[in-house]
């Protein structure tokens, strides 16, 4: 799964980023000071950073590095992956200066998490650290165009019915829990008894024309789960 560095002297938004990122699937590492920043890079193989410009100071008040100094750090470290700066300053003057020392995207306080996810996932996406379109044999699923192709046409997906898709394809083979689904998928707390997950199953299942009876898609293991058991390229 995709490893992404948040750095954030907000402990609040910190534990918020890293909380809802860990539920989409991600590794996520969180640093509040730049010192912080580099040793994480140093030690741990990542896949996108996302910097907060406005890091004042760091432990006791002693003044620190910004996003600005971080990110050139990281790139005078050789760190070639994506960096996305989040800034309440988005003034053209600072925005130049960031892509100048080698950020890849902005975006400006306050921003919704799904939008941060959004831009995340392009990012990757550019950098060849997450792909979108998977190959079946003769069925073509395409993520970002919320799409199954079909020989004779295509079925579109609902974003709860991508988002559900995505995560069976990313843990293929793996056993996945009810449970699982819903707090990975839906994000619901643990314990919640519903029956959301066996409809929207049900509902993709269909889309991808799926034979419940002999699967080659989606297989139902009863009083357990579910487990994508197709192979790209099969």
């Amino acid at each position: 799964m995709p490893r992404i560095l948040f750095v954030e002297d907000e402990p609040e938004v910190l534990a918020t980023l890293i909380k809802f990122f860990e539920r989409q699937g991600y590794t996520v590492h969180g640093a509040r000071t730049g010192a912080e920043a580099i040793d994480i890079a140093d030690r741990n193989p990542l896949d996108i950073a996302v910097l907060d410009v406005m890091l004042q100071e760091g432990p006791a008040g002693v003044e620190g590095m910004d996003g600005f100094e971080i990110c050139r750090s990281l790139r005078e470290n050789a760190f070639d992956r994506p960096v996305i700066f989040l800034t309440a300053r988005a003034t053209e003057q600072d925005k130049l200066l960031g892509f100048e020392l080698g950020a890849d995207d902005y975006l400006t306080k306050p921003f919704s998490l799904l939008e941060l996810k959004a831009r995340v996932e392009a990012n990757l996406r550019r950098a060849g650290g997450a792909k979108s379109v998977y190959r079946f044999g003769d069925v073509e699923v395409d993520l970002d165009a919320y799409e199954i192709r079909h020989p004779d046409g295509p079925e579109r997906l609902s974003n709860r019915e991508r988002d559900l898709l995505r995560y069976f394809i990313e843990h293929a083979g793996k056993i996945i829990p009810r449970e699982e689904l819903l707090k990975r998928v839906w994000e619901y707390k643990s314990g919640v008894a519903t029956r959301t997950v066996d409809t929207h199953v049900l509902t993709v299942r269909k889309k991808l024309r799926d034979d419940a009876g002999a699967p080659r898609f989606i297989q139902t293991l009863h009083g357990v789960g579910y487990q994508f058991i197709a192979r790209e390229g099969d």
